[in-house]
């Protein structure tokens, strides 16, 4: 399954990139008829490199000095172009191919000799084959589409803020987190509070960020992880694997809703501890939403996962309080 659905996106890739060719060869046939002097500095450079690569091949020994000419001349051809196209009103990358990511140009690898996945075919392989990463839900719950207006402005219990001043200044410091990620001191993030107060959206905020800065982020519900998980110990197939893999090795991971999982006797619990442990010796940043208390959470789970959960070196700790958003948006 895996290898299909690798080959699946491999030919996006492949048809991502015809696209984008077929786009700049439309843009470069609108150019050459907008700006026909750019048509006739293509050529000559089309012959430069055409004259450089005959003269190397029957003359090996040409010197330094006369490749360096043609090279200069050539680079000058190619700026006096983007000074034409700037001149006209044109981006002077107007006539360059446009990549979606800018590491791999489209190809889903990285590296000349030794091929590598690049984060943005992992991140792929992730949301294609759990459906783990919302894009389109990302694209609507993100920080440019934060909105301070949806909390209330009444002093809160227990603060000298209210809810919507406490939740723009907790806006601010996971936008100023995510700025310095990966080099946080503190890598994992526990958001506790009831339902209702924000605490998936802001999740979802740190998430694109991060997946924009190209890094892979690997999200799924506490529910959904802990029953695949009872489930892969009962069989072990490729995909069961690529899931542990996965846990291990995304730079990001969101457990959201760590509560609403089904306890069975202490396989949640050393579940749950290995990952948490397992990340934390390898300085891998996890994310993690409760709808439960801190005391709740010490009760339901170890005293092991407790001390790595609170401890507050490593951990930031998040309390979301106030009125549930969802009623206020209805009423």
């Amino acid at each position: 399954m895996k290898d299909l659905i690798l080959k699946e996106i491999l030919q996006e890739y492949d048809d991502l990139r015809e696209k984008e060719r077929e786009a700049l060869r439309q843009r470069e046939n609108h150019i050459m008829e907008t700006i026909p002097d750019i048509a006739d500095i293509r050529r000559t450079v089309v012959e430069l490199m055409a004259r450089r690569s005959l003269d190397i091949i029957k003359n090996p020994d040409i010197s330094t000095q006369t490749v360096d000419e043609l090279e200069k001349k050539i680079s000058e051809l190619k700026e006096k172009e983007r000074e034409l196209l700037s001149r006209h009103g044109f981006p002077e990358d107007y006539l360059s191919m446009r990549y979606h990511c800018a590491k791999c140009n489209d190809t889903g690898y990285t590296g000349d000799i030794v091929k590598e996945k690049c984060s943005c075919l992992i991140q792929k392989l992730l949301e294609r084959t759990y459906q783990l990463s919302d894009i389109k839900e990302l694209d609507r719950e993100n920080f440019d589409t934060f909105d301070p207006e949806v909390f209330p402005d009444s002093p809160a219990e227990g603060s000298r803020l209210t809810q919507r001043e406490y939740m723009i200044q907790l806006k601010n410091r996971l936008m100023d987190y995510v700025s310095q990620f990966p080099d946080n001191r503190r890598k994992t993030i526990l958001f506790s509070g009831k339902t209702g107060l924000g605490k998936t959206f802001l999740l979802n905020c740190m998430a694109k960020k991060i997946l924009d800065a190209g890094y892979t982020v690997m999200r799924i519900s506490a529910y959904k992880l802990f029953n695949q998980l009872f489930l892969s110990a009962l069989q072990d197939n490729e995909q069961n694997q690529f899931l542990f893999n996965c846990l291990f090795e995304v730079d990001v991971l969101i457990i959201d809703d760590l509560g609403t999982e089904t306890q069975r006797n202490n396989y949640t619990s050393e579940d749950l501890f290995n990952i948490l442990n397992e990340r934390f010796t390898q300085g891998k940043h996890t994310f993690l939403s409760t709808n439960l208390g801190l005391t709740e959470l010490k009760e339901r789970y170890s005293d092991r996962i407790a001390s790595r959960l609170f401890d507050t070196s490593n951990t930031m700790l998040i309390k979301f309080f106030g009125q549930d958003i969802r009623v206020r948006v209805r009423n």
